[in-house]
C-alpha cells in the first residue's frame, strides 16, 4: 500500500505539469519583413513601406532619459489605387500591445505593423535601405 501511495505522489507532479503545458496559446506570426520601397500583397490590397521620417530611439548601448521613437510612412493600395497613407510611430524595443498597429483588414486576415528594425546602436549608423517593418498576420 505504501508503494502505491509513494508511486502516486511521485507521478502526480508530472501529470499536473504536463496538463498545464497542454493549453495552446495562439501567437501572431511574422509573415514578412517589408523593406523600404517594397510592397506586400494581400489579395487585392497591398502595403508599401515608403520611408522612415524619424528615428530618435535610444541606442541599445546607451542610457537615455527618453526612449525615443521611430516614425515611418506606409501606403495602402487596393489594386493600383492608393487608398491612404499612414504614419506609424513605434517606441522603444519593448513591444507593448498599444504599439501593434492594424494596417489592413481583409475578409480573412488582419495585418498588423509590429515593429521597425534594425534597432539603433551608437556604434553603427543605420542606412535607410537597412530599415524594415515587421508585419504580423492574425
Amino acid at each position: 500500500m505504501k508503494k502505491i501511495i509513494l508511486s502516486i505522489w511521485f507521478i502526480l507532479p508530472f501529470i499536473v505539469a504536463y496538463g498545464q503545458n497542454s493549453a495552446e496559446i495562439e501567437t501572431p506570426k511574422i509573415i514578412t519583413k517589408l523593406k523600404i520601397g517594397n510592397t506586400a500583397n494581400f489579395g487585392d490590397k497591398s502595403i508599401k513601406f515608403i520611408k522612415v521620417t524619424e528615428d530618435s530611439r535610444c541606442p541599445t548601448d546607451m542610457m537615455c532619459v527618453w526612449a525615443g521613437e521611430a516614425k515611418i510612412i506606409i501606403a495602402i493600395y487596393k489594386g493600383n489605387t492608393l487608398i491612404e497613407e499612414k504614419e506609424l510611430v513605434f517606441g522603444d524595443q519593448n513591444i507593448n500591445p498599444d504599439q501593434i498597429k492594424v494596417l489592413l483588414t481583409t475578409p480573412r486576415k488582419t495585418i498588423f505593423g509590429y515593429k521597425i528594425n534594425p534597432y539603433p546602436s551608437s556604434k553603427t549608423p543605420i542606412t535607410s535601405s537597412e530599415y524594415y517593418l515587421e508585419l504580423l498576420l492574425q
